[in-house]
């Protein structure tokens, strides 16, 4: 029976509960981690927080990556990501995002297209509802936090 139906295979990973977690970003120059960011779901809602200093040199805390009190990150849409993404410097490696966002930050999720590349993280940063930066993370090993969180104190972070 003819059909004017094609079913594609689904193309790009979701953002998932398994991509929860802690992200670092290394300085390309020195290796060394410059900034650790953690993607958390909470009551329904996605947050991406940065961890920083204190004024205890010995302590650091988890703030909210927001401009606003619109914390919270929410799914763009295709044309959304189409519309962000669709510059030059985007064009190598081919493959699909995922992202969320809220006003100033985003956390993207990337699959390429050649299989045997690895799936990549980015925090996202926009200014005036364009994106400004992209900035590949690495998601951090388990006993690599283990190891973290021996060395350094966190606060507890509260959610309003």
């Amino acid at each position: 029976m003819p059909s004017n139906l094609y079913v594609l295979p689904a193309y790009g990973k979701a953002i998932t509960l398994d991509d929860q977690g802690v992200y670092y970003v290394l300085n390309r120059q020195s290796g060394k981690i410059q900034t650790v960011i953690q993607l958390i779901y909470h009551e329904d809602e996605w947050y991406l927080f940065q961890l920083q200093p204190t004024n205890d040199q010995d302590e650091c805390c988890w703030t909210v990556l927001a401009e606003n009190s619109s914390c919270a990150l929410h799914s763009m849409t295709s044309e959304q990501i189409t519309h962000h993404f669709i510059k030059p410097e985007f064009a190598e490696p081919k493959g699909a995002w995922q992202v969320m966002a809220n006003s100033q930050y985003g956390f993207g999720k990337f699959t390429p297209l050649n299989t045997d590349d690895e799936i990549a993280y980015a925090v996202l940063m926009f200014s005036e509802g364009a994106l400004q930066n992209v900035i590949r993370m690495h998601k951090s090993e388990e006993n690599l936090m283990q190891n973290t969180a021996t060395q350094i104190t966190y606060k507890q972070v509260v959610f309003a």
